[in-house]
């Protein structure tokens, strides 16, 4: 009985189609794994970004029932121009759950003052309940060159004027004024949406531009007894 021949190139076309497949599924598995891994990795991104702690600046949490972790922290003292007089910022950093992640907000409640020449210190507010946004000393050069500190202009935040339990840049905001030394604090211009600018008139006095809700407008401060001489509103411009 004769036996079937069997066709060398069809042997061979077998052997070749059988790694032909050996090898996509090679290629197969190694690209499955690679896509579990970027799913892996891409997971392990969003979870951690999830649950990290969240840190913010020029936020104060006044939550009564929210656990608030505070921590207090004075910062890098600056020379007030041609006195004796330093200043350091006092910062609260708090700690609460927001959500699902943690928050973590720091920001300046309150000034430090020493004369450094004979080490007495004061603070600039009595208590540290308020969000100082800004602190800008005002300067003037003497006829010798020599730039000297005139006052020191503060944007300050005293309450959450939209009830979101924070003190914020969103709350309307005070202009309060004090000596170099940090004395004689006293707010000035009240219920501030926006302080534009500000721009010394001589030794003498101070104009401020600022706005509240859609309105502009200017006041003059006078820098001897910190009183505001002139506020008007800018004028409109006609359609």
């Amino acid at each position: 009985m004769l036996k079937p021949s069997v066709d060398k190139s069809d042997m061979e076309n077998s052997q070749f189609f059988k790694q032909v497949w050996r090898i996509n599924g090679v290629i197969i598995l190694v690209a499955g794994l690679l896509a579990i891994g970027v799913l892996m990795f891409a997971t392990y991104q969003i979870f951690k970004e999830t649950i990290r702690e969240r840190g913010v600046s020029g936020i104060v949490n006044i939550e009564t029932s929210a656990e608030v972790k505070e921590k207090w922290q004075l910062g890098y003292l600056s020379s007030i121009q041609g006195t004796p007089f330093v200043m350091i910022p006092l910062s609260s950093d708090q700690q609460y759950s927001q959500s699902y992640y943690d928050k973590s907000a720091s920001s300046i409640r309150n000034y430090l003052f020493i004369n450094k020449q004979e080490n007495q210190q004061h603070w600039l507010l009595s208590d540290n309940k308020h969000l100082i946004m800004k602190a800008d000393v005002l300067s003037e050069s003497t006829s010798t060159g020599q730039a000297v500190a005139l006052a020191i202009l503060f944007t300050v935040i005293t309450s959450d004027t939209n009830n979101d339990d924070r003190l914020t840049a969103k709350d309307v905001k005070n202009v309060a004024i004090s000596l170099p030394s940090g004395q004689a604090y006293r707010e000035v211009l009240q219920g501030i949406d926006r302080v534009v600018g500000y721009s010394l008139t001589g030794q003498e006095s101070l104009l401020v531009v600022y706005q509240r809700g859609d309105i502009g407008y200017t006041a003059t401060i006078n820098l001897a007894d910190f009183s505001v001489s002139t506020e008007k509103a800018l004028p409109k411009i006609q359609n």
